[in-house]
């Protein structure tokens, strides 16, 4: 067992440093969701120190010693780490009196951060990954490999490396940012970037990048080079065995640079050291490096000269899966780089799975803050090959303070609510409001407390949000459809002190004592939470938006001014409450005085006909699946003036056939927006007179007061769309890890990272194209696919699931590997899913196809759902019943199976968009008395008794 190991000249470099100036500690930064206990974990990092003792070493004179205590593990909080890591890159440890390791701990909110701290002196990042490793490894009850080499670097140097006369450098006048402010040495600090996706050949990438934007004719570089890649005996050595190598750099070309730096790889150029500069360091006292350090920074820095432009360490690839206990799960593993003098900047790179995190570190006072800020953004666009397209809402339109508006309007007897069997006036409403507002106070219900709303689609629920606005309270709208144990994960994660399922006791046992409050509420702040929204999560559970007063005011003014809607507006609302399509009818209606028409029955195909072909409404808004069904009724022309399309993306063709059916008068807006931009944040009038180029309708151009910009890739002219300004969610409720990830600064303002893949058109407008990720709209619900994976992989004998879309991307379909019986699994996700994100077919695989990338083939996943179908089987078919099984099948891209035989088309997975398609398809085949009859069972018994 190792008990002590002699400096090497790097070790002694790195403590002759700390001695002048900044700590020398590498930290190991690991956030994620859940917890550790501190015993175990302490428990386990002193198993892990017997089979690797650095861990506990001390320093004695040129040697490290084993102290033989072990590491702490040290409960901190936030204010121990400071501002951007500030307060721990400063802090150094008395490496004679504490050993080289330690382990912090954070435990916040929602939030674990846990920093493994350790002497670069002892260990360097690769070395300290090693240790890591091992703690988790013994977490878990994994058998750890001892390995008890004391090799250093210039051991293995001295047995295989090539000598040269000097490795001195060159100091020059190397400027990495030209706006520097001095050349001090004063406070470490770092800041953080994150780039989605993989990047090839990083390393060569940001060299090239920081070459260009130097505007220097020459660059140079410190790549920092793990030489266990070369002595593999060495790969568990957890000492330092990360090397300087030193690149010129002339070109800006990220592929010349590249192939330099495989060159110097490859002819060993990484191992070649000086013995004079290992000699310098090995004999001289570190009393005596000190003063020659601090005289040779000191007047480097008066003739503001640099060893280099920067210093690029590359930790490499982490698995998160190697940082996971059964009560802690990792969402970011990173380093904080370490500081040295001479050097301007220096990187630090992490990649993970489906990102890379870069860190860069400086003197605080050399930079202002905003200069690196704009400096890491030019960076990533450098390396991604990206540019930036901004688009910039106008700001005519007057923000009206709605809540004000509405409540004006109080006492008014005019009409506001309406269904087939009740008309309320604005107060009759108003009155009801009153109660409510008296319940909800009575339940110690205040201001910027929530409420959980989960009642029928009618006048209840206008008047249980206007009674949460009365008292300054926040509504989460929560669909009564939805399963039990939803609603109730919804509730208690919002923290809801009340949940509103019916009105009809609170009524009935209530009236208004005093109207005299009836026309006041409690007063809202621009950055109040009005309401939350819950969405889909792809960590398994819906996660909360938080919408603010101001973002609300801001949609409403906007719709109201662009959409010309009037006190002569009667909007439909059909569509869930939990959909953010209602906040549009609601507050719109409300602010001008309008009308409110309610239908609180189960969509289907035959509700929505009687709904469009006998309502009173004349403004809806809806997706473009409802317009497709639409187009099947028979809808007396210029009834309506106003259909507002969002939530999926709005096809040319079926716009054009829209106005045709409603005529000309009718004006058709495409609203594009995500829940965390407030309902919609860009839009589009349809101009039937115009040629558009697309399939797709553009989404258009921002509302007012609000700013999108494109992070586009150059060669291909399209990219993400960031959304910023006047309509920005606060955030997800309880979720800062989501919020971060989601919400980021640029160029000093906040944005939105919506995931949709974007281009600009010749007329200036946004078209979508796709997502970038796994999140799908279904009927106008947005849905993260890993939720539904992870819902199918809590049932027992399921080891690994996949949902995807099918390919016109109207329903969803699972895969999975291990055993299910159908019907207990639909079950099972019954109870926690709403019905539109069940997949409507389940195949069971033996493995996932995987296509040349190691991604998963889609198209290859799609040819599995094939079963044996009833062409094959042993059952007779008619000429009449293969044609409507073929168009079933063509239609949900599934073979029918002999057992499916007896299912109608809604329980093979048809939604309302593929019945309408069916119907078209089959109606020259049946009688026309009996489509409303096929629409209600659309079996193929029921198909047959009307064939023509």
């Amino acid at each position: 067992m190792m008990q002590k190991r002699r400096l090497s000249p790097n070790e002694k470099m790195y403590l002759t440093f700390e001695k002048n100036y900044n700590s020398f500690m590498i930290n190991r930064v690991v956030e994620g969701t859940g917890y550790i206990d501190l015993e175990a974990f302490q428990k386990a990092v002193d198993e892990v120190a017997k089979k690797f003792p650095e861990s506990r070493f001390k320093l004695e004179g040129n040697y490290w010693i084993d102290s033989k205590i072990n590491p702490k593990v040290i409960k901190i909080n936030r204010a121990d780490i400071g501002k951007d890591f500030k307060e721990l890159m400063q802090r150094k440890i008395d490496l004679t009196k504490e050993v080289a390791c330690q382990i912090y701990y954070l435990e916040e909110y929602n939030k674990t951060t846990i920093i493994f701290r350790t002497h670069h002196g002892v260990m360097d990042g690769k070395g300290q990954g090693i240790w890591i490793s091992a703690i988790f490894k013994e977490l878990n009850n994994l058998p750890i490999q001892e390995f008890l080499s004391q090799k250093r670097d210039v051991d293995l140097l001295n047995e295989g490396g090539t000598k040269k006369d000097s490795d001195i450098v060159t100091l020059g006048n190397y400027a990495p940012i030209k706006d520097r402010n001095s050349y001090e040495i004063t406070s470490p600090i770092s800041k953080k970037m994150v780039i989605d996706g993989k990047v090839v050949a990083l390393t060569s990438k940001i060299i090239g990048a920081i070459h260009q934007l130097s505007e220097d004719k020459i660059s140079r570089f410190i790549v920092t080079r793990d030489i266990r890649e070369k002595f593999t005996s060495e790969q568990l050595n957890t000492g330092n065995l990360s090397l300087p190598m030193y690149l010129q750099v002339s070109d800006n070309d990220w592929n010349k640079i590249n192939l330099e730096l495989m060159k110097m790889i490859l002819t060993n150029k990484d191992i070649i050291y000086s013995p004079k500069e290992y000699f310098v360091f090995d004999k001289f006292p570190i009393s005596i490096l000190k003063l020659g350090l601090k005289y040779t920074v000191s007047k480097y820095n008066r003739q503001k000269k640099s060893a280099v432009s920067a210093v690029i360490s590359n930790l490499g690839k982490i698995n998160l899966e190697d940082y996971k206990t059964a009560s802690f799960s990792p969402n970011e593993v990173y380093a904080l780089p370490v500081i040295t003098p001479l050097v301007p900047l220096s990187f630090i790179i992490t990649e993970q799975e489906d990102k890379i995190i870069l860190t860069i570190g400086y003197y605080e006072r050399n930079y202002c803050d905003n200069v690196i800020d704009k400096y890491l953004e030019a960076l990533k666009n450098k390396i991604l090959n990206r540019g930036r397209i901004e688009l910039v809402g106008n700001s005519y339109v007057k923000k009206i303070d709605i809540f004000e508006k509405i409540f004006e309007k109080s006492n008014a007897n005019s009409r506001l609510s309406l269904t087939d069997k009740e008309v309320f006036t604005y107060k009759d409403i108003f009155k009801r409001v009153e109660i409510v507002a008296e319940y909800l106070k009575n339940c110690g219900v205040g201001k910027g407390d929530t409420v959980s709303i989960s009642t029928k689609r009618d006048a209840s629920y206008l008047i249980s949000v206007l009674a949460c606005i009365k008292i300054g309270a926040t509504f989460i709208p929560i669909d009564p459809d939805y399963p039990k144990e939803r609603i109730e994960y919804i509730k208690e994660n919002s923290k809801s002190k009340v949940l509103l399922e019916s009105l009809d006791d609170i009524l009935s046992n209530n009236k208004v004592e005093s109207l005299e409050d009836i026309g006041k509420f409690e007063k809202y702040n621009s950055d109040d939470v009005v309401y939350i929204i819950y969405t889909s999560g792809s960590t398994g559970k819906p996660k909360g938006v938080e919408i603010t007063y101001g973002t609300l005011c801001n949609y409403i003014s906007n719709c109201i001014e662009k959409y010309e809607i009037d006190e002569k507006t009667i909007f439909g609302f059909f569509t869930s409450i939990s959909f953010d399509l209602s906040i549009t009818a609601i507050f719109t209606t409300l602010v001008v005085g309008g009308q409110i028409e309610f239908f609180s029955e189960k969509i289907t195909p035959l509700t929505l006909k009687n709904i469009f072909e006998n309502s009173k409404m004349n403004s809806v808004k809806m997706t473009p699946t409802h317009l497709e069904i639409m187009s099947k009724y028979n809808i007396e022309k210029d009834k309506f003036k106003l259909v507002i399309v969002g939530g999926e993306q709005l096809k040319v063709s079926t716009a054009t056939k829209t106005q045709e059916i409603l005529g000309e008068n009718c004006k058709i807006v495409n609203e594009y927006g995500p829940t965390e931009a407030t309902v919609g944040c860009i839009y589009h009038i349809f101009d039937k007179n115009k040629r558009y180029v697309s399939e797709g309708l553009p989404i258009g151009k921002p509302l007012d007061h609000i700013d999108v910009y494109l992070d586009i890739d150059l060669d291909e002219n399209i990219g993400e769309l960031f959304i910023g300004g006047d309509c920005l969610a606060r955030g997800y409720f309880n979720n800062n890890i989501e919020t971060d990830k989601k919400f980021i600064i640029s160029k000093g303002k906040r944005f939105y990272k919506s995931g949709d893949l974007c281009k600009i058109n010749s007329d200036g407008d946004l078209e979508f194209l796709e997502r970038k990720d796994f999140q799908i709209k279904i009927r106008g619900y947005r849905i993260e696919l890993e939720e539904i994976e992870k819902k199918i992989e809590e049932y027992p004998s399921i080891v690994s699931c996949r949902v995807i879309p099918n390919s016109s991307k109207t329903s969803i379909m699972a895969y999975y590997i291990g055993k299910a019986n159908e019907k207990e699994l639909v079950d099972h996700l019954k109870k926690s899913l709403p019905e539109y994100m069940i997949p409507y077919a389940f195949f069971e695989i033996d493995e996932f196809p995987l296509n040349s990338n190691g991604k998963l083939d889609l198209q290859k996943l799609r040819q599995l759902s094939r079963k044996k179908d009833v062409h094959e089987a042993n059952i007779v078919l008619s000429d009449f019943e293969k044609k409507i099984i073929k168009i079933w099948e063509d239609i949900l891209e599934i073979n029918i199976s002999e057992n499916d035989m007896g299912k109608n088309f809604y329980e093979l997975g048809a939604d309302s968009l593929s019945v309408v398609r069916f119907i078209s398809e089959i109606e020259p085949l049946v009688k026309k008395d009996g489509i409303e009859k096929i629409l209600l069972n659309p079996s193929l018994e029921t198909i047959k008794k009307y064939k023509n």
